[in-house]
């Protein structure tokens, strides 16, 4: 799948210029693992977690924090990674190194600030959590942040591991050692709300050493395989102005980038929790929760492209590229499709029988966050272009769009309409955004509209007919009452309507099934 080979007189250049398709395979083979892992993760722990409303919204807030620790290294880490993966495709490895022990130097020590002020402010969590009641409570939200903020460490081990397999397209390497860890922190939930008990603490506490250990082996697995200079990159954990010089130019967008994401994406548990109390953050904890289930699930599904784009770049290969891109948005348009409007769909068949009845106020709210992904198959990879390209003026102004339109539309709405304003005028940015991503895609492609949806949607519409009348048909069907029973068969509903949409499309798209056949075959 999206081969691409060149007869050149650089030995250093096979590497790049080989068939990645069984790397790929192996990605999504064990990303396919990892997403029933997270499927189990979502409809056995959640409904766990959710039993007692109120616990649950402080457990929200205080993971939400954990997410800041993603954007901690402020865009350096995503630049060097960068052009560590060009170093790669050009054979230098000392350089490779040297940029990602820069990148991570910066990175830890953003994480010590972080981790600092993760435990100062676990000394007052009623300062960002409103209608904490009784002691019990405050207890929890303590000493989750005080976990929080001892662990945050861990981010950059996780995050070692990710660029040096990432940029040699093994990530399935890191898939496999924390699918282990998703298994055992499943089973962990039977010993932490068993009987009667409800150890949030524990269980969370669990869950940061099995992510240490994971990340630990993933890199002693790096230093075994790529027989990888550990002492060199440890040397490496300190200011290098070569680097700095060579990085700044996209690690400042990409802060600005951070920067505008954040407010655009990782306050919402926070500011609902400051102004509207946790039970609104519980009911808006369920649609942020599928949302950050695709996020993670497309992140990973094309983060493997991006690290292809950035070994076209270091190739200066223009017309590889263009072609490469090509592929990726024809053949993953169904699918990111397929899944998330079915999903969507069938919501609140789907929300009553995981969570039951007291978030039936989250359906609607969760129908609008992730139809926010329904274009994921374009706005992630033109994104990662931009990026490759260094087309900053374009990111900055992408960037700036999307939390100006969602914090504008919550300001003028959120006290007429409540939670639901958060995830109305989300669905609005995302959607505003992609249309300039479409664009943006079209003239880099030198594609006109109407070629792009002859190429790109036309194929998909008898899948997406049978899809759209099966989920009409089949909705009032189905059970709403919590149940894991009930549960099953709205799942496995969906996803025999994802599926067979999948093999009409197989049968009715020429390209798509000789692209599929080809890498079977391969």
């Amino acid at each position: 799948m999206f081969t691409y080979e060149k007869n050149n007189q650089y030995n250093y250049k096979t590497i790049v210029q080989k068939s990645y398709s069984k790397n790929y395979l192996k990605i999504y083979f064990w990303q396919g693992v990892s997403l029933l892992l997270n499927f189990l993760t979502l409809f056995i722990v959640i409904p766990y977690l959710t039993s007692d409303k109120t616990t649950y919204g402080v457990y929200t807030i205080c993971i939400s924090f954990s997410i800041f620790l993603t954007y901690a290294d402020f865009g350096f880490v995503g630049a060097g990674k960068k052009y560590a993966t060009e170093y790669f495709a050009k054979g230098d490895r000392e350089n490779e190194i040297k940029t990602i022990g820069f990148t991570s130097f910066v990175l830890l020590i953003f994480l010590l600030l972080f981790s600092s002020f993760f435990i100062i402010v676990s000394f007052y969590p009623t300062f960002f959590i409103k209608d904490i009641k009784g002691n019990g409570q405050e207890y929890i939200a303590s000493t989750l942040l005080l976990i929080l903020g001892l662990f945050t460490i861990v981010t950059l081990l996780q995050r070692l591991s990710q660029m040096i397999f990432g940029i040699r397209l093994d990530d399935f390497i890191c898939q496999r050692i924390n699918i282990v860890g998703s298994l055992l922190k499943i089973i962990s939930v039977l010993w932490f709300f068993n009987n009667g008990k409800y150890n949030i603490i524990g269980y969370f506490l669990f869950t940061q050493i099995v992510n240490l250990a994971t990340s630990s082996f993933a890199l002693i697995i790096a230093r075994k395989r790529y027989q990888y200079d550990f002492k060199l990159l440890i040397n490496s954990l300190k200011f290098n102005k070569k680097v700095f010089n060579k990085t700044k130019k996209l690690a400042f967008a990409s802060l600005f980038i951070t920067f505008s994401w954040i407010l655009y994406y990782e306050l919402d548990s926070v500011i609902i929790g400051k102004f509207l109390g946790v039970n609104q953050v519980a009911v808006y904890a369920i649609g942020l929760t599928v949302l950050t289930f695709f996020r993670s699930i497309f992140g990973i599904l094309f983060s493997p492209f991006n690290t292809r784009f950035n070994h076209f770049i270091g190739l200066d290969d223009e017309e590889g590229l263009k072609s490469f891109l090509k592929h990726i948005v024809v053949m993953l348009a169904p699918v990111v499709v397929f899944p998330i409007l079915t999903m969507a769909m069938l919501l609140k068949p789907l929300i009553l029988c995981w969570v039951g009845e007291n978030y039936s106020n989250s359906v609607y709210i969760s129908q609008l966050l992730i139809m926010c992904y329904l274009f994921a198959f374009i706005t992630y990879p033109i994104s990662n272009l931009l990026v490759a390209k260094e087309r900053l003026k374009e990111l900055y102004y992408l960037a700036a769009l999307l939390p100006f339109i969602f914090w504008i539309g919550i300001i003028l709405s959120v006290s007429h309409i409540g939670v639901l304003a958060f995830a109305i005028f989300k669905f609005t940015a995302f959607t505003i955004s992609m249309v300039f991503y479409y664009r943006i895609m079209m003239r880099y492609m030198g594609m006109s509209f109407w070629k792009s949806i002859l190429i790109i949607f036309k194929p998909m519409f008898l899948s997406l007919l049978f899809l759209i009348i099966s989920a009409i048909l089949i909705k009032n069907y189905l059970p709403f009452e919590k149940n894991k029973i009930n549960l099953l068969i709205v799942m496995l509903s969906i996803g025999v309507i994802v599926v067979g949409a999948f093999i009409i499309h197989y049968l009715s798209s020429n390209n798509w099934r000789s692209q599929v056949l080809k890498t079977l075959k391969r």
